[in-house]
Order: C-alpha cells, then structure tokens, then sequence
C-alpha cells in the first residue's frame, strides 16, 4: 500500500508535462477546464488568427474593426437563405496546415483538438438556440472509402461528446464532385444544387420541429452548408445552424 502511494505521489512531481494539442511541443500544465487555445504552444497559437472581434452576423467572416453589418457575400442572399455559422479561426497559417493534414494526410487525432474548440464556439455563440440534434456534410461513399473516414464527422462526434448532444447521419450525398476549393461562387452553385437529400427511414421524426446543428470544417462560400440546410428545413427543422473549425 505504502508503495503504491509512494509512486503515486513521484509520478505526480515528476510526470512529464503535457504537450501542445497540435504538436509535440511542451507546454504550461493548464487547469482541467482551461479552453482549447490555452492547451497549445506558444508557437501554434501564434500561427492562428482568432476569430474574436467583430465578424459578420451570419457567416462568422472576421471584419474590420467597429463593423456591425453583414459582409459582402451575405448581403447577395436572401434572408431565407442566410444559414447562421461560426468559427474559432480563419482558414490562414496554421488552422489550414491543420486542415491539411487532418483532411488529406490522415491525422486523425487531430479531431479532438479542433472539435472540442469547436464546441466551445457552439456554446458560447449557440447556447440560446436550443440546438438538440447534430449532423455533418456527408461525403460520397466513393471518397469515403478512398478516404478512409469523413472529416466532418469525426468533427462532429467530438463535439456532440462534449455537448452531450445525439449526433446523427441525417444527410446523404447523391453527387460525387471533384474538390470544390477551386471553383467560383456560381460553379460551387451549380455542383452542389441538389448534391444532398435526407438519407435513412424515420430520420424525418429526428428532424421535425428541432434545431439542427450542421457540421463541417471549412466555410468557404457556405454554399454546402446552405445545401445541406435545404432538405432539413424541408423535412421540418425548426431552425438550422453551423459551425466550422475555419472560416
């Protein structure tokens, strides 16, 4: 008994510090409720633009200071198009490194660090919605299988975790497109018109008047998150909202 308090007691004065969330760096051993940006080094802190100060309304686009209005591709919407989205960073530097390896060299863990960051934006900008169910942008099963996973909802298990919220594969994907981060706002338009449909029996009752939260890692145009968004509030959604790890 005495010796396992005894090495209870040494390998809590000499265990090795943590390290940074996204790299092997060491880093200062935060308190057990600490956000995710106190989790990760100096360096990799440095190398994100939070998203903290003013942004757009309905996208969550960093703006200038003092500004209070919709950002340009906001303002081209109509309001019933408009889905409410927010990010903890913007897609430069480091948060698209992240992405990178995270969505096309397989880092896998990094889902943890960037979906609990983004849970932590769903609770600070979403606790009033009352959001009770959470889905994700579906991939085809053809780049699922060449994938190996769906980015999204590794994003999205991560935070339904944290929030204690169900997160269910409500979305199924018709269209196998070509990766859309080379096309215009129109060509993005036209690929994804019609690209999603609610997928499975009886997923219209997990949809019906509940407020529904959409997630993907990167808004670019927010043309897939507003896709995605159409069959929901078709199928009854009372609401639907998004969160992304950039913007």
């Amino acid at each position: 008994m005495g010796r396992i308090i005894f090495e209870g007691v040494w390998s809590s004065l000499f265990s090795q510090p943590p390290t940074c969330e996204f790299c092997t760096a060491f880093v200062r051993r935060p308190s057990p409720f600490a956000p995710v940006r106190e989790r990760i080094c100096s360096t990799c802190l440095a190398g994100v633009e939070l998203i903290s100060g003013p942004f757009c309304p309905v996208c969550g686009r960093k703006q200038e200071a003092g500004a209070d209005h919709l950002c340009p591709d906001c303002l081209r919407l109509a309001e019933e198009e408009r889905i409410v989205n927010r990010s903890p960073v913007v897609y430069s530097g480091k948060a698209k490194e992240w992405v990178s390896l995270f969505k096309y060299r397989g880092k896998e863990s990094l889902a943890t660090p960037m979906g609990r960051w983004m849970a932590e934006v769903v609770q600070t900008h979403f606790a009033h919605t009352g959001i009770s169910v959470i889905t994700f942008v579906p991939l085809h099963k053809e780049k699922k299988a060449e994938r190996g996973f769906n980015q999204s909802e590794l994003l999205a298990r991560v935070i339904g975790a944290r929030l204690g919220l169900p997160v269910l594969p409500l979305l199924g994907r018709e269209k196998d497109l070509a990766s859309q981060s080379r096309r215009n706002r129109q060509e993005r338009l036209l690929a994804l018109k019609g690209a999603f449909q609610i997928e499975g029996e009886g997923c219209e009752k997990c949809i019906r008047d509940r407020t529904v939260l959409i997630v993907d890692d990167v808004y670019t145009t927010g043309t897939t998150l507003r896709e995605c968004a159409k069959p929901l509030l078709v199928s009854g959604a009372s609401r639907v909202y998004s969160v992304t790890f950039a913007r």
